[in-house]
């Protein structure tokens, strides 16, 4: 049995109301708040790419993005996507 995910009320300026999986609302939201930012922690970065905390700390590894400031880790958003640039297939 699938399980249920979460969502989200939508009101729509027309009045008409939709409800829109918590995830996509997140992705959507945070895609909008974030672009001008240099620096997300594991949980931000997560939500801007769509995938999961434990693959985009694998990703801001190997892309070699992480920041540590006191007791913080951070993520250079350049960075990773300049790794991701260059993972591009032909």
């Amino acid at each position: 049995m699938k399980r249920k995910e979460p969502e989200v009320e939508c009101w729509l300026e027309n009045g008409v109301k939709i409800s829109v999986p918590k995830a996509i609302f997140d992705q959507v939201v945070l895609r909008m708040r974030f672009p001008e930012r240099e620096f997300v922690n594991y949980k931000e970065g997560a939500i801007l790419y769509g995938m999961s905390e434990r693959k985009f700390f694998d990703l801001a590894r190997d892309a070699n993005a992480r920041i540590q400031y006191g007791g913080k880790i951070l993520v250079c958003v350049k960075d990773v996507n300049k790794f991701l640039d260059s993972c591009r297939l032909n």
